[in-house]
C-alpha cells in the first residue's frame, strides 16, 4: 500500500498532460479510441510504438504535440497508434494494455502520457497508481487489465506491425489512403519534427 500511494504522489505531480498518439487504417470506430484527427483527414500517420522505449517517449513528449496542434487539430493530419512491445522489454506489453485499460474509460492520451513520464517507474507496476490519478475506476480498470482479450489485441497490433516489417520503435508510416491502403513514407526513429513537418507539407501540397 505504501508503494502505491507513493506512486500516485508521484504521478498526481507528472501528470500537465500533453496528449500523444492515435489508431489503425482505414479509420474506424475503436473502443479505446487510439486515433486523432478528421477521419477523412488528407494525410494519415500510422505510429507503431512501445511504452517502454525511450525513443518512443522523446517522440511523444518532444515532437507529437507539436504536431497535434499544427496538423491533427486544424483537420490536416489523421494520426493513429499500435502498440508494438519489442520483446527484450519486459513491461512494454502490461503498460500497452493499462493504456487501452485507461483508453476504455475516455481517457486514452491521459494515461499513455503518464505512463511516458513515468517510464522508469514501469518495473513498480503504477498502472492502478495513475489509473487513480487520472480520476479513473479503478476496480473497473483492473478487471480490465486482467481481461485476456485486451491482452490478445495488443498481439494483434504486434502480428499486424511485424507484417508490414516494423522491427524497431517509433517507426511511423505518412502517406495518404489510396484504395483502401496507406501510401507513403517509412520514417523510423525519434526524428526532429522538421522531419515530419517536411513530408506532411509534400503531402499536403500534391
Amino acid at each position: 500500500m505504501e508503494r502505491f500511494n507513493a506512486a500516485a504522489a508521484l504521478l498526481l505531480g507528472v501528470l500537465g498532460l500533453a496528449a500523444c498518439a492515435g489508431q489503425p487504417v482505414p479509420p474506424q470506430s475503436t473502443a479505446d479510441s487510439r486515433s486523432l484527427g478528421k477521419p477523412n483527414a488528407p494525410v494519415v500517420m500510422l505510429e507503431f510504438s512501445d511504452l517502454q522505449c525511450p525513443y518512443c517517449a522523446r517522440f511523444a513528449l518532444d515532437t507529437f504535440p507539436a504536431l497535434r496542434r499544427r496538423y491533427i487539430d486544424t483537420g490536416k493530419v489523421r494520426f493513429e497508434t499500435h502498440d508494438m512491445p519489442l520483446p527484450f522489454h519486459a513491461y512494454a506489453v502490461p503498460a500497452a494494455i493499462a493504456a487501452r485499460c485507461g483508453g476504455r474509460q475516455g481517457r486514452f492520451w491521459e494515461y499513455r502520457e503518464a505512463l511516458f513520464r513515468a517510464q522508469q517507474q514501469l518495473d513498480g507496476a503504477p498502472y492502478d497508481a495513475i489509473a487513480a490519478a487520472l480520476g479513473l475506476d479503478v476496480e473497473r480498470f483492473k478487471a480490465c487489465r486482467a481481461d485476456a482479450a485486451v491482452a490478445e489485441e495488443v498481439r494483434t497490433d504486434e502480428t499486424q506491425a511485424a507484417s508490414r516489417g516494423v522491427s524497431s520503435t517509433p517507426t511511423l508510416m505518412v502517406g495518404r489512403m489510396v484504395k483502401g491502403e496507406l501510401v507513403g513514407e517509412v520514417i523510423v526513429g525519434a526524428q526532429p519534427l522538421e522531419v515530419f513537418v517536411k513530408r506532411i507539407d509534400e503531402l499536403l501540397k500534391q
